[in-house]
Formats: structure tokens, sequence, C-alpha cells
């Protein structure tokens, strides 16, 4: 069954969203201070379909229906960050239309009741949307995951924007937790260098400049693994095939984690 759309409704641009450390739930930070100001720059979605860096998998899978439940995939943290909970839940309606969307583009998948939204997902979503009201459906970050995978699994998603829906990629454009400093440490020159060469690529919405990232400079100072440099290219192919994104914010935490957001206007013809 396809969601109902009104004449009225604009499409949603997907958006990357930083998350950092878990503490951007609770730390009055310029990235948290941002994340409370930005659902009042967008249209209230009708759904939110979310991919996450911390729900690795050996294949694509879908959160299937029902509740999600919050996940605190962390430790040593204060109390008061296990204390929170975000209620939400994965509608049928939503998960059939996910899983619709990717058979037709030949993307297998499978729904998954193990999971719920991990702090990739909720911390950031919390900020947006403290009071959800509309189904989350998250999407796991297989293994074999390259920027051309996550960019055509993206689009073949990019319809549902059209139905007032979504689509967040959460994961950060550096991340690196050997070089953490004092949370309000300015950011290295290594950092802000490859920001920079982020920035570049994402102006050209050319999917084929991120093709070989260990060639890029200081990839593995910002990235010592992939994880959670790889959602920035779901929300990217989420807007149409060669669309450049706008930098919403950026700021840093603990001098090596980037706070940086992205929106990635739609591309109507996509």
């Amino acid at each position: 069954m396809a969601l109902k759309r009104s004449d009225s409704e604009k499409n949603l641009s997907p958006l990357f969203l930083a998350h950092g450390s878990p503490m951007l739930a609770l730390t009055d930070i310029p990235a948290h201070r941002f994340l409370r100001s930005l659902a009042s720059q967008m249209a209230q979605p009708k759904g939110i379909i979310v991919l996450s860096a911390h729900w690795e998998t050996p294949d694509q899978r879908i959160s299937a229906p029902g509740p999600l439940p919050t996940i605190h995939d962390f430790g040593g943290f204060p109390q008061a960050l296990f204390d929170i909970q975000y209620p939400a839940e994965a509608s049928a309606e939503l998960v059939a239309e996910v899983e619709r969307h990717l058979s037709a583009n030949n993307i297998t998948a499978r729904t998954d009741d193990s999971w719920g939204l991990d702090h990739g997902a909720w911390v950031p979503l919390s900020l947006v949307y403290p009071d959800l009201a509309v189904p989350i459906v998250a999407l796991s970050l297989p293994n074999s995951s390259t920027p051309e995978s996550l960019h055509a699994l993206g689009r073949s998603l990019a319809p549902l924007t059209r139905d007032g829906i979504l689509l967040v990629g959460s994961g950060s454009t550096i991340h690196n937790l050997r070089k953490l400093q004092p949370e309000g440490s300015p950011a290295a020159d290594w950092a802000e260098s490859f920001d920079a060469w982020v920035d570049e690529g994402l102006a050209g919405g050319d999917i084929r400049y991120f093709s070989d990232l260990d060639a890029a400079p200081d990839f593995r100072s910002a990235h010592p693994t992939d994880e959670h440099f790889l959602p920035l290219f779901f929300a990217m192919g989420a807007a149409g095939k060669n669309v450049p994104a706008e930098l919403l914010h950026r700021s840093y935490s603990h001098g090596s984690l980037s706070m940086s957001y992205f929106r990635f206007p739609v591309d109507e013809a996509a």
C-alpha cells in the first residue's frame, strides 16, 4: 500500500547527521544546540528512515514492524544517559514501502526484530524531534558497504522523499576516538583538511569522487575504520543522482569528531 501524499506536500531533503559521542544528548555544545533548532527549519515528516553507523550486519536488514527499543550501546557514561528512553515504532506500512523499493531495485534485504535504535540513531533524532509522533524504520550498514553501494541504497529509496519521508544517514565525516582531546579543543589541521576534501566532493555531487577513500588525504587519520563515514553516502544518494550538498553546521567535539551536518536538496528529476 503506497503512502498517501497531499498535493501541497514538499519533498523532504535527506540529511546527514553527525552523532559524535553519546554525551551529545546531554552536553550543551554547538552541535547539540544546532540539532535542537533543526526541526524549525524543516517540514514535519510523515516518517523517518535512518541508517546508523552502529547497526553493522553481514547483509542488508530492515527493522521489523513494532516497537524499536532505545539501545544504550556504550559504557562508562553517566547514569542520566542510560536513563534516556526514546519511544519509537516501525509501522508495518513504512516497512513494506522500504521493502518494495529495495526489491524494485534488486537490493536484497530482510526484516530483523533483534535491533532497535542505537545511539547513532536516537541521540540526534531525540534532539531534533524530542516528541516523536511518526514511525521510524532503521536500516543496517552491511559489512561489505562501499560509498557506491550506499549511494545506490539511498537512490532506491529516493522516491519516498516525495511522500513526506525523511531519509537520514548518521555517522561523522571525522571519527577518530584514538585522538580525543578535552571537549572544546580545536580541530587539528589534518581534521580541517579532510573536511575540506569532503566538502569539495559533496559540492560536486558525484559519487565517483569518493571511489578510492584510502587515496584521500588523511583518510586513516579521520577514519581508522570506515563505518562512521559511510552513512554520508546513503543520504547523498537519497536525494538523487548528482545533488550538491548544503552544509548546515560544522563544529568539532573533542578535537577529533567532526560535527558536520548536511542537507541534500532533492533532485525532482531523480
